[in-house]
């Protein structure tokens, strides 16, 4: 009788733990508007999320279960589940963060008393055969330097002195051109000696207070002659002239949905650097933010909101701002897509910011996918290849790796990947669907064809 009431006992008190299983959804977002991407885990536990485009997330969890919101250059909030099944989040920068904005005030003014630093001009005939890590050796202070098998140009172990410890975790933050790096990186590894401009090692407070708790080990800032974004080219932006509306009455714009330029002039600034003018484009910051704009009614594909204003600069003119909102469609009412991703994994894509990123969108819209969607994904450097078939959106999973898998190196065969990427998209045409070949690449052609057509 008493294993019979245990029993019972069980199976109520399992019960009850289930019946607390709920869906949380919410938004997370920052003080700009909706955050895409950010890692929501339940703590303690493998299980997580990501926020779609919109800031948007939903995952299954338990009463008293413990939420984790994290994402890079902010600070990680918890958030305990209660009987609300809405939680949203606004997350904040990181002190981490803003301390390396700070970096280039004082990287500007090279105090050598308030920094602290070792500087070493390189000498281009002295050390061709060199590896970066090695221009250190002998020449700035308190900074040992070994070699992985004792060949010079073989991996390097660098520890700045004070940082020794019996886990081996003291290397240095890396920051080239403003881009900070770990000691494995493979940029790191390839950076040609020659073109170094100079090198500096910040040590203790020197290197805490500009990078947190980043810099807790030394930090080694490297400089190259082109600077970062001399390797950057934009087109040249040609300002538009002023029109007299009694001479020219009619306007007619274009509908430019594109927004990457603010996040784009926020990296430069956050690394400390020059902000190109030509990748300042004013169309694509205005488009970064939200405005809720209010949806088209009935037949109308999109709907109008206008603001006027008086000239800043002028009293005798006014400013318009035409502001256009498209119909959301509901998902399941878009055609089936045939989606080829093509992907620059050349040597130039071997940065934070390019094919990791690259990776991490892609990522975002994977998970968006249906059954009757379909991806292939076709690669070039040295030359194009094809590192995913065709693949229902339900096997998220096989997409999912086959992105993971991949890695930058070699030279550019742009041209052969687009050959071969639409080759792709047209043996897998859906009629009345949505055929894509979507490019994702840094736009550094040097094998094959490299023209603009």
């Amino acid at each position: 009788m008493r294993k019979i009431i245990l029993l019972v006992f069980v199976a109520i008190a399992s019960l009850t733990v289930y019946a607390q299983e709920k869906t949380i959804f919410g938004i997370v977002t920052d003080e700009t508007g909706p955050l895409p991407g950010v890692n929501i885990q339940i703590k303690g536990t493998t299980i997580g999320t990501e926020t779609d485009f919109d800031g948007k997330y939903s995952i299954k969890a338990n009463t008293s279960d413990i939420l984790v919101f994290s994402f890079v250059g902010m600070v990680t909030q918890k958030k305990t589940v209660g009987k609300s099944n809405i939680i949203n989040v606004v997350l904040t920068t990181s002190s981490a963060t803003l301390d390396e904005v700070v970096v280039t005030a004082y990287g500007i003014r090279r105090n050598r008393k308030v920094l602290g630093y070792s500087t070493r001009r390189q000498q281009r005939k002295q050390q061709s055969n060199t590896s970066p890590s090695m221009v250190l050796q002998g020449r700035a202070a308190g900074v040992n330097i070994t070699t992985t098998n004792g060949v010079p140009s073989s991996n390097s172990n660098i520890i700045i002195r004070g940082y020794s410890s019996i886990n081996g975790n003291n290397q240095p933050l890396y920051i080239i051109d403003g881009v900070s790096f770990d000691g494995n990186s493979k940029k790191l590894q390839k950076l040609n000696p020659n073109k170094i401009k100079d090198i500096k090692v910040l040590k203790g407070a020197n290197a805490t207070s500009l990078y947190g708790s980043k810099g807790a080990n030394g930090v080694i800032l490297i400089n190259t002659k082109s600077g970062n974004n001399q390797n950057e080219n934009y087109e040249k932006i040609k300002e538009n002239q002023f029109e007299h509306v009694a001479f020219a009455p009619l306007s007619t714009f274009s509908i430019d949905v594109d927004k990457a330029a603010y996040s784009n002039i926020r990296r430069f600034i956050n690394n400390g650097q020059t902000v190109p003018a030509d990748a300042v484009k004013i169309e694509e910051m205005i488009n970064y933010f939200n405005y809720n704009y209010t949806q088209p009614i009935d037949e109308h594909p999109f709907s109008i909101q206008t603001e006027l204003a008086s000239s800043p600069w002028d009293n005798q003119t006014k400013i318009v701002k035409i502001g256009l909102q498209g119909k959301n469609i509901a998902t399941d009412k878009i055609p089936a897509s045939n989606l080829v991703f093509l992907i620059d994994v050349s040597g130039s894509m071997d940065s934070p910011n390019k094919l990791p990123l690259l990776k991490s969108a892609f990522k975002l819209l994977v998970k968006q996918l249906r059954n009757k969607d379909k991806v292939s994904i076709v690669v070039y450097a040295g030359a194009a290849g094809v590192v995913l078939k065709p693949t229902s959106g339900d096997d998220k999973n096989k997409i999912l790796e086959a992105l993971n898998n991949l890695e930058a190196g070699g030279s550019t065969a742009g041209g052969e990947g687009i050959e071969l990427a639409y080759k792709i998209a047209q043996k897998n045409f859906i009629k009345k669907g949505n055929n894509r070949v979507i490019l994702a690449t840094d736009g550094d052609f040097n094998i094959g064809a490299s023209s603009d057509k």
